[in-house]
This record gives C-alpha cells, sequence and structure tokens, in this order.
C-alpha cells in the first residue's frame, strides 16, 4: 500500500470515527462514497486491522457468520456483492449461491471492500487508521476535539461513535485466584482463549446464547470429548435459520402500544403464517418495521419489553447457522453438552486446583467443580461502564436511552443531550444504538442504516465548523502518519 503524505486539503470536512470494526469501516465506506467534496477521515482503532473488530476477528474458521453471505452485503443496492466476492476468491464453489461462511473471511471482505471504495475515492478523499483509543469527545470552539490515550488530540467537523461490543461482564463475585487461574477464561474471544483447555476436562460454559454455541463448536472441532455444561437463568438456545423472506405484512392497521400488544401480534402472525414458511420469515419481516414500532412505544412499555421479552426475542432474532445448530444438538444427543436452567452465583478455587462454582437453580443452590469456565454471558450491556462514555453522560453531551440499552440517538443517529436535543456534529452508530431503533446488531442492519443518513452527516452547514488544522496539541514524537485511502494501519 503506498502512502498518501500530503495533507487534506483546506476546505476537507474532518471526520473522526471512533472505533474501526465493522460499524466504523462500513461508515468510512458509506462516507467515502457519499462524499461530494473533500474528506479527511481519521479512524481510532487499536486493532492492526479495520473492520473486523470482535466479531469478524476471530481466526478459527469454525465460527460462522450467521446468516448466508447473500445476505450481508454492506450496500443495499449490491445485491450479491459479497457471494461474488466469496466466489472469486475461492472460498464459494460456483455453483453456489451463498454460504454461511467463517466470519474471518467475512472480515477479510470489509477490508477489502473499505480498500477498494477508498482506492476509488482517489485525492478527494484521505483515510488514516490511527492505532489508538479515545478517552474524551467534547465541543470546544464550535468544533469537537478527541482526546486519545496517547496523548494526541484530534480535531473534527464530525465525529462518529462506532464502537460496539465490549468483553463479557462477570456474571457473579470471584474469589481470590480465579481471575489469575488459566482455567477461567473471562474473554472467549481472546487468542488462544481455549487454549489450555485439555481434551478430556469437564467445562463450564456460563450463558447459551451465540457465544456459548461459537466455544462448544470450537471445543469439540479440536477434539474436546470431556462433558460440556452450558447454564443460563432461562435456558435458552438460539434457534437455527430456515426460509429467508422479509416481504410479509406483518403489521396490518393497527399498531401496538404496548409490550403485551406486540407480543400478542407477533404470536398471530406466527400462527397464521404457511407452515411451509415457518416462523422466522414474520420476524424477519417485522424487524423491517421495528423501529417504527418501537419509536411508537411509550418508554414504559419500551422498559416492559426489554426487562420481559428481550431474551426470548434474542433467540429468535439472533440465529445459527444449520451446521452450528446441527452440531449442539448431535453434542446433545451424545451427552457431552447438557443445558440447564441455573445462574452462576460465585466461582472460587478448589483445594485440587480446579474451578467450584456455586450454582442457583429456583431456590435451591449447588455447588459443583468444573476443570474450566469460560463466560459467554455476551458483551457488557452497560455501556456507561465504558470510560469514554461515562465522560460524556457526566458532563451532558449525551444520555442513555430510555431503556438503558446504548446511547440515546434520534433517527438520524444524531447523539442526544442531556436536555434531549441532537448534539451537531456527533453521532452514534451499532450496537450502542439498539435501545433507540429496538435492534441495531446485525451487520446488514447497521450498514443500510449507516448508508440511508450518511448524507446527513456530510452536510456542511452544521453549526460551528472549525478549519485549523487536523491535529493540535500532539505530544512531542507522536505525529499521526497518514495513510493512502487503503487504510494501511499507522505504525
Amino acid at each position: 500500500m503506498s502512502v498518501h503524505a500530503a495533507p487534506p486539503a483546506p476546505d476537507a470536512l474532518r471526520l473522526v470515527i471512533v472505533g474501526g470494526g465493522f460499524t466504523g469501516a462500513a461508515l468510512a465506506i458509506h462516507a467515502m462514497r457519499a462524499a461530494a467534496g473533500p474528506l479527511d477521515i481519521v479512524v481510532l482503532e487499536p486493532r492492526a486491522e479495520l473492520g473486523r473488530g470482535v466479531a469478524y476477528g476471530t481466526a478459527d474458521r469454525n465460527h460462522r457468520i450467521n446468516v448466508p453471505s447473500d445476505r450481508m452485503d454492506v450496500a443495499a443496492a449490491e445485491s450479491g456483492a459479497a457471494t461474488a466476492w466469496f466466489r472469486a476468491q475461492g472460498l464459494l464453489p460456483e455453483d453456489e449461491a451463498a454460504r454461511y461462511l467463517p466470519r474471518a473471511a467475512y472480515g477479510a471482505y470489509v477490508g477489502d471492500l473499505l480498500a477498494r471504495t477508498g482506492a476509488a475515492a482517489g485525492d478527494r478523499v484521505r483515510l488514516r487508521h490511527l492505532r489508538m483509543a479515545a478517552t474524551a469527545v467534547r465541543r470546544q470552539n464550535g468544533a469537537w476535539m478527541v482526546d486519545t490515550d496517547t496523548g494526541e488530540r484530534i480535531a473534527a467537523d464530525r465525529v462518529a461513535l462506532c464502537f460496539g461490543h465490549a468483553v463479557p461482564a462477570l456474571p457473579c463475585r470471584l474469589a481470590p485466584g480465579v481471575a489469575a487461574s488459566r482455567r477461567f477464561v473471562p474473554d472467549p474471544w481472546a487468542v488462544d482463549a481455549l487454549a489450555a483447555i485439555e481434551p478430556g476436562a469437564s467445562v463450564l460454559v456460563v450463558g447459551t446464547g451465540l457465544t456459548m454455541a461459537d466455544v462448544v463448536t470450537s471445543l469439540r472441532a479440536s477434539g474436546h470429548r470431556g462433558a460440556i455444561t452450558a447454564v443460563s437463568r432461562r435456558g435458552l438456545l438460539p434457534r437455527a435459520h430456515g426460509v429467508f423472506l422479509t416481504s410479509l405484512d406483518v403489521l396490518g392497521p393497527d399498531r401496538p402500544r404496548t409490550a403485551l400488544d406486540l407480543l400478542r401480534l407477533l404470536r398471530r402472525q406466527v400462527a397464521a403464517v404457511d407452515p411451509a414458511l415457518g416462523w422466522q420469515p414474520v420476524l424477519d419481516s417485522f424487524r423491517k418495521v421495528l423501529p417504527d414500532v418501537w419509536n411508537a412505544l411509550p418508554a414504559a412499555e419500551q422498559r416492559r419489553i426489554v426487562r420481559r421479552l428481550l431474551p426470548f426475542w434474542e433467540v429468535h432474532r439472533f440465529r445459527i447457522a444449520p451446521q452450528i445448530a446441527a452440531g449442539l444438538a448431535q453434542a446433545r444427543a451424545e451427552g457431552q453438552l447438557s443445558v440447564r436452567r441455573a445462574s452462576v452465583i460465585g466461582l472460587a478455587l478448589a483445594a485440587d486446583g480446579r474451578l467450584e462454582a456455586e450454582l442457583r437453580a429456583g431456590d435451591a443452590t449447588e455447588r459443583r467443580r468444573f476443570d474450566a469456565v469460560v463466560l459467554c454471558t455476551g458483551p457488557e450491556r452497560d455501556v456507561s461502564r465504558n470510560p469514554l462514555v461515562a465522560a460524556l453522560l457526566a458532563d451532558g453531551t449525551a444520555r442513555l436511552d430510555a431503556v438503558g440499552l446504548g446511547l440515546a440517538v434520534d433517527r438520524r443517529s444524531r447523539v442526544l443531550g442531556a436536555a434531549g436535543a441532537p448534539q451537531p456534529g456527533l453521532y452514534a452508530f451499532g450496537p450502542m444504538t439498539r435501545g433507540s431503533f429496538g435492534e441495531m446488531s446485525g451487520a446488514a442492519d447497521i450498514a443500510h442504516h449507516i448508508e440511508a443518513v450518511v448524507a446527513g452527516l456530510l452536510e456542511r452547514d452544521l453549526e460551528g465548523a472549525l478549519r485549523p488544522g487536523a491535529l493540535a496539541g500532539s505530544a512531542p514524537g507522536k505525529a499521526a502518519s497518514s495513510t493512502s485511502p487503503s487504510t494501511e494501519p499507522d505504525a
């Protein structure tokens, strides 16, 4: 990749993207495509590659995208683009229309699309990937200043918060020694996270969702033969995919006004659907109208949905590839995998070095020892634990959504301040906005939403555009290097 050392045009719009996983990469792609004038993009992402993040950074080829490749296009009008790329790379046979491919392969596709988009934009766009993290975002003199963990301060006309999934939250108290034990795996996505688990080890998996499915699949693919116990409060497993169809009319003339109305609506639609289609098209079609339905509900009803119905929605919404579903079913049929309704309320280090879990099921508790414990509880849902988000909330720059799942944004993804007004030039995209839209976690959903609103982000008539240099107050020897639009990481 060639280095593009020329400074941005004096009138270039400066966009800082905080987070360079899938969401950040999708924003960069659509911004480069939609920009009518000079554009200077800085992506703050500690990882070496853009477009992967947690979801597509896995190196395990047993971890598959959760929908076929023909439903993973970054642009709505480019149907089949991802599948065509996979076929051109030799990852998909010519006689197959789509496949549940490895997530690492999809990450490679996003990175390649980002590079090709930048190359097509030419000198009109400068894209820099700085391997650093943002620590503060504040309004100053009509523009935005972004502080980083390296001491640099970056001035921007627009800032987009695109960091997504955090590591799993601890579900219980840990006794001394547990956190340091090699038998305890708090982050199953870390490199070689499962390498220390012996083939015959008994394993407790805390959580029964998508991450559990990946962990069990990885263990079995590596030859693991020990017993695996997966626990969660409800013992719900993600469902398998069926027919893909999003054109059903699932609303009709009446709009649900309560959580109970919504539940009854979906149940009626599932009962009425053609059995040959199955229930999956009802949920997929409903997702297309979910933002409108969600925002029409009173906040109290939104909170009731999150408290009572969200776990059931998630196992039907976030489905798994048929191969993964078949593998889980086989593991259960063979007796290797057991799924229990229980909560882990404590982990301790036993005298023999194993981990002792205190499990609660209803009013009963028991203690069981395992050779290894893997946390698969999903990403931390309390976004206020993120120091950057905490700072934005503390100074009133942002506020939480009505259900506490993320940052409050309007339908254009503009961050809402403490008083409820949009912050000019500050945006948020991806999973952290799901509480404002009802759902915003699927890659295609995120990309197509960005595509629909990016023109507004690039408008040049927002108040207070500051034009001085792109970097201010950089520490000595910390000057940001620039790359061509092919996003070569800053070394």
